[in-house]
């Protein structure tokens, strides 16, 4: 779902961090994606708090989406790690 920007109407998206991809692969762009802000290309780093209370409850709820997802991939791979080693 797309926000958009409470300055200047444009779309937001998520903030992101490639080292942190790099460094936690799937696993760490999700965690990044759920707990980093929201950007406008144009604006800048948005605060949560300039957006209606409709967008905040969505984009708490995509954040705990992210953060159940990274845990679900960590165990994913765990299992299967144990279940090659047996």
């Amino acid at each position: 779902m797309a926000y958009k920007c409470p300055r200047c109407g444009g779309d937001v998206q998520r903030g992101y961090s490639s080292t942190s991809q790099m460094v936690g692969g799937l696993v760490g762009a999700l965690l990044v994606s759920a707990f980093k802000g929201f950007e406008c290309p144009k604006c800048g780093p948005i605060p949560s708090n300039e957006f209606s209370s409709a967008d905040r409850q969505s984009m708490m709820l995509g954040s705990v989406g992210f953060i159940v997802g990274a845990i679900a991939v960590f165990v994913g791979v765990i299992a299967l790690l144990a279940w090659l080693n047996s």
